[in-house]
Parts: structure tokens; C-alpha cells; sequence
């Protein structure tokens, strides 16, 4: 049996050493350290009490360091969360804000009323059209009116010159008359002065 205890016993101590090197290893790796170099009895393994616990400190110490990081984390975690939030409600706020200002640049004030773009264009346009043709319809009334003012005026024009013609001629008429009657008067009188 002692010949079984001082190779245990080198190993024990070759795995002491080996432990306090590989405390910076990773569990897994000191596990297997462990296994492959504790000795073998019968078909048990023979593991020193203190290389078990100081595995076991290892180990302990290693999940308080991912408990903790893990804490980090999640602390993490939460903060990125809240302000995923907070960007979450910042892009429904633009996106309401942005359909906001998308629905009044396709919009706009029209006596007072929110009215679509197409449909103001449409009006406006209307609007335009209902005019051009009026002024149309104007202008080709005032020529027509026009040219029978001017038709108008030129006949009124002729008939007046007509009416002073006959008016010159009823005067030199009523002259010539005046005259045969102021000579026939003359003649009465002499005639009469003459008896």
C-alpha cells in the first residue's frame, strides 16, 4: 500500500502546484487537471481533500465573478432597455410628428378651410378656367358691342349730318319764302300806295 501512497502523494503535491499555476484557468480545464492527475484505486480516483476545495474555492470565486457580471449586465440590460424606451417614444412622437407635418405640406389653408392640395389645385384651377372663358366671352361681347357702337355712331353721325342738310336746306327755304313774301308784301304795298 505504500507503494500506491508516495506516487499519491507526489501527485498530490505535483497537483498542489499545478492548482495554485492554474487557479487562472478555466474551470473546466482545472477539472480535467484534477481527474487526470489524481491517482487511481481500483476503479476509484483518489482526489486530495485540499485540491477538492480549492477547486471548489476556485469555482466559487469564478461563478461569484459571472454572478456579478452577470448583475452588470443585466444592469445594462435594464438601461439599455429604458432608453430603447425612451428612443421607442421619441420615434412614435416623430413619426406622429412626421405625419403631422407630411399631412399639412400635402394641405393647405383655403378660406379658412384644410383642403388637400390636389383638391385646392383642382378649385384654383377651376376657378382660373371659369374666368379665362368669361373673359373670353367679355371680350368677344365688347367687340361685338363695340362694332355696333361704332355702326351705331356712324349712322347717328350720317343721320345727323342728313338732319343739318335739311335743316340748312329748311332755313334757305324758309329765307327764300320769307323773302318772296317780304317781296310780295312790297308789291302789295306799292300796289296800294300806287291807287
Amino acid at each position: 500500500m505504500n507503494f500506491f501512497l508516495i506516487p499519491l502523494f507526489l501527485i498530490i503535491s505535483y497537483s498542489t502546484i499545478a492548482q495554485e499555476t492554474d487557479s487562472v484557468k478555466s474551470i473546466d480545464a482545472q477539472f480535467e487537471t484534477l481527474i487526470t492527475e489524481s491517482n487511481n484505486f481500483k476503479e476509484f480516483k483518489v482526489i486530495k481533500q485540499r485540491s477538492i476545495n480549492e477547486l471548489r474555492r476556485n469555482t466559487n470565486e469564478h461563478l461569484d465573478q459571472l454572478n456579478d457580471k452577470i448583475s452588470s449586465l443585466e444592469n445594462s440590460i435594464a438601461t439599455k432597455d429604458g432608453r430603447i424606451a425612451s428612443l421607442e417614444q421619441e420615434l412614435q412622437e416623430t413619426n406622429a410628428s412626421l405625419t403631422g407635418v407630411n399631412a399639412e405640406k400635402d394641405s393647405m389653408n383655403f378660406f379658412g378651410i384644410q383642403t388637400n392640395k390636389s383638391v385646392y389645385n383642382t378649385v384654383v384651377w377651376s376657378i382660373v378656367g371659369v374666368l379665362g372663358f368669361l373673359f373670353v366671352l367679355m371680350s368677344m361681347r365688347f367687340k361685338s358691342s363695340n362694332s355696333t357702337t361704332k355702326a351705331a355712331q356712324k349712322q347717328l353721325q350720317s343721320t345727323e349730318e342728313e338732319l343739318e342738310e335739311l335743316r340748312r336746306k329748311s332755313i334757305e327755304k324758309e329765307q327764300k319764302l320769307g323773302r318772296q313774301l317780304q317781296d310780295e308784301r312790297n308789291k302789295l304795298s306799292k300796289l296800294k300806295s300806287d291807287k
